[in-house]
């Protein structure tokens, strides 16, 4: 696999920016090699600042061993991303959002996808009212892109453009 570099998205009005560090593409790039044809997704785990309009996306987890997942489909599973979460916040790391793959497809949101960040951003055990969706399609590791979608509390989600 090539070298992989950061990756920075931004709304179009400046409001919200999106680090994706090598390390969370890498994590991506080797999931959706893994799974092929089938859809797969994990959290993003990393670090806000400027009251969530800056994010640094360091981790992408694999799937939970719990997940469900298919041709056309993706349910993330809940398995052990307490004991993730519980580590990671020790060392001021927390939980940005939503990341799955589109096999040989488009890295487009879909409807679904829109309606899982709105509940997300109004559900207060998330404590996250801009959660991030980050869509890998294609077909990794040779050849896949990337789409960043914010998804403010109450207002419509804001798609990032790569800078």
């Amino acid at each position: 696999m090539a070298d992989i570099n950061e990756m920075i998205f931004r709304s179009s009005d400046g409001r919200f920016r999106v680090v994706m560090s090598p390390a969370a593409i890498t994590q991506m790039t080797c999931a959706c090699s893994e799974a092929g044809r089938k859809e797969t997704g994990g959290i993003l785990i990393g670090r806000i600042e400027d009251g969530g309009a800056n994010a640094t996306v360091l981790e992408a987890t694999p799937k939970p061993k719990d997940s469900g997942f298919g041709w056309f489909w993706f349910k993330r599973g809940t398995k052990g991303l307490r004991q993730i979460l519980d580590q990671r916040w020790a060392v001021g790391q927390h939980y940005l959002g939503e990341w799955h793959f589109h096999p040989g497809g488009s890295p487009e949101p879909s409807g679904p996808d829109y309606e899982a960040m709105e509940k997300i951003s109004a559900d207060p055990r998330y404590q996250l009212p801009e959660p991030i969706l980050v869509i890998m399609g294609g077909s990794p590791p040779s050849s896949w892109l990337l789409s960043v979608t914010v998804s403010p509390r109450g207002e419509p989600p804001q798609r990032l453009l790569r800078q």
